[in-house]
C-alpha cells in the first residue's frame, strides 16, 4: 500500500523568466523552491486577515498589506546580518543564517524583512 502524502501537491504554470527567478531567489536564500512557494502562499492565504490586499500584474509583487500601514511602528530600519535563521515579517520567507536582512527599530516586537521586502517601502 503506498504511503499518504502528508501534503497537497499544487502546480501552476508560469512564464519561464519567473521559474528562472524563484528559482534564483530560493538559490539566494537557501531553501528549496517549494518552500519559497509555500511561504509566500500561506502569507498570501493567512486565516483572519481582513485586508486581502492585490495581486498585482508585475511577477515582482504579490502586496498583501499596505507595506507603511503594516510596519507603522518603525522609526526606522538597521542592516545586518543574520546569526539566525528567521522568517521575514514581510513575506514571510525563511531568512537563513548569515543573510543581510533589515531589523526594524523602534516597534514592541522585533521586526525582520528581507532586501526584497525593504525595496518595496
Amino acid at each position: 500500500m503506498a504511503m499518504k502524502r502528508k501534503e497537497e501537491y499544487l502546480g501552476a504554470r508560469v512564464p519561464k523568466e519567473l521559474r528562472d527567478r524563484v528559482i534564483q531567489r530560493a538559490k539566494q536564500m537557501g531553501i528549496p523552491v517549494s518552500i519559497l512557494i509555500r511561504n509566500i502562499l500561506e502569507e498570501a492565504f493567512k486565516e483572519g486577515q481582513t485586508d486581502h490586499g492585490v495581486i498585482s500584474s508585475s511577477a515582482d509583487s504579490i502586496s498583501i498589506k499596505s507595506t507603511s500601514a503594516k510596519f507603522s511602528a518603525v522609526l526606522g530600519w538597521e542592516k545586518l546580518q543574520l546569526n539566525k535563521t528567521v522568517s521575514c515579517s514581510g513575506c514571510g520567507i525563511g531568512l537563513q543564517q548569515g543573510t543581510e536582512a533589515f531589523l526594524g527599530i523602534g516597534a514592541a516586537e522585533p521586526i525582520v524583512i528581507c532586501n526584497t521586502c525593504k525595496g518595496r517601502l
